[in-house]
């Protein structure tokens, strides 16, 4: 396997335990990881795995109080421990508003962490 196909290609932002994104897909509410300028990390318990790779799903997406529909199409699912899994979904479809949101939120976030010390 060549280093490109398995090279992430954007950044994301770690946002557990933080409750200004918060996603629902099919109206089910999941962890969200992290989030990136084109898609999102979430937890999944082994009751989730009926999401398969590939899958479109319509999705939920809130932004500090505002909420975005959006279609997401999953990327991977890998083990992260005994009983949970990691789901990377990728955004296939943006309004410019959700997206300039989105850039803002993430700007913002890039801002904060890389000015601690």
């Amino acid at each position: 396997m060549d280093l490109q196909e398995i090279m992430r290609k954007y950044f994301r932002i770690s946002v557990t335990g933080n409750d200004d994104v918060s996603i629902k897909i099919n109206n089910v509410p999941y962890e969200v990881i992290d989030v990136g300028d084109s898609g999102i990390g979430i937890r999944l318990s082994p009751e989730d795995i009926f999401i398969s790779v590939e899958d479109e799903l319509p999705i939920e997406l809130k932004i500090e109080g505002m909420v975005h529909d959006l279609q997401g199409k999953v990327v991977h699912i890998s083990p992260s421990g005994p009983e949970e899994f990691l789901c990377g979904i990728e955004f296939t479809n943006f309004d410019k508003k959700t997206k300039a949101k989105l850039l803002e939120y993430l700007q913002s976030w890039r801002v904060k962490i890389f000015n601690e010390e």
